[in-house]
């Protein structure tokens, strides 16, 4: 069994987009890699059916066409405890951990993306999103903002992962918003500085971004220097190897 679990410093740190490209980037290596979203709050109603709006974007890549890239899904676009309870329901975590375990297993990679960050709730009883990553001991992938304020934001999500004995294997910037280019190249050389963890990769600010990741060409441009190899040795043979 081999996977990655992807958060967040926070909501709207470009989780989804690192999840797609990261997987796209895999498959480019030829590794058997599927991306998983368990929990989607938000999740909007087509054709009769729930649908993931996150897991949905997985789907430009042609080769998760059939897959099952989501399970448990709930209207309210909320906290995930929030939205199940609106709906009488309670997230079954031991179902979503089983499920979790049993994909990975069928899988060289299964990267997991979670819902918001770390502290989300997944019931009223305060289970988190880092207790799910603690039950599983994934290696950890963050995705932040490139923009001001990260460095805080980063370093507090690293350290409470490391509180928890978990393995931060990388981070990846994304420019969710347009920054001066200083602040930016500033920040990655910081966060690398304090934390002592290695930015696997980088995503540019583009406008209608999920449109322009529909072409293969422009998801191989923005992956081409991202440290894929290194990554593949963290996932698959352990925590003690380093990138």
């Amino acid at each position: 069994m081999s996977g990655i679990f992807l958060t967040g410093t926070d909501t709207d740190a470009g989780k989804t987009i690192a999840t797609l490209l990261l997987t796209h980037a895999l498959l480019e290596k030829g590794v058997d890699v599927c991306p998983y979203k368990p929990v989607q709050s938000g999740a909007e109603e087509r054709e009769g059916k729930l649908i993931a709006p996150d897991a949905e974007l997985y789907r430009l890549l042609p080769a998760l066409k059939h897959q099952e890239l989501s399970t448990y899904l709930y209207k309210m676009a909320s906290s995930p405890h929030l939205a199940a309870e609106q709906e009488k329901a309670v997230i079954p975590i031991e179902e979503v951990i089983t499920k979790i375990q049993d994909k990975a297993s069928n899988q060289e990679i299964l990267l997991v993306e979670g819902a918001g960050g770390l502290y989300v709730p997944l019931n009223r009883q305060g289970y988190c999103m880092i207790d799910l990553m603690e039950e599983l001991q994934f290696p950890v992938i963050i995705a932040a903002k490139a923009s001001l304020g990260t460095i805080n934001h980063t370093m507090m999500t690293v350290e409470s992962l490391k509180n928890r004995g978990l393995h931060v294997a990388g981070i990846i910037l994304s420019s969710t918003v347009q920054e001066d280019e200083a602040i930016e190249k500033d920040n990655r050389q910081m966060i690398e500085q304090l934390t002592g963890v290695p930015i696997i990769g980088t995503i540019p600010y583009i406008q209608n971004i999920s449109s322009y990741l529909a072409n293969e060409s422009s998801r191989s441009e923005i992956t081409g220097n991202w440290k894929i190899e290194q990554l593949q040795e963290v996932a698959i043979h352990g925590y003690k190897t380093t990138i």
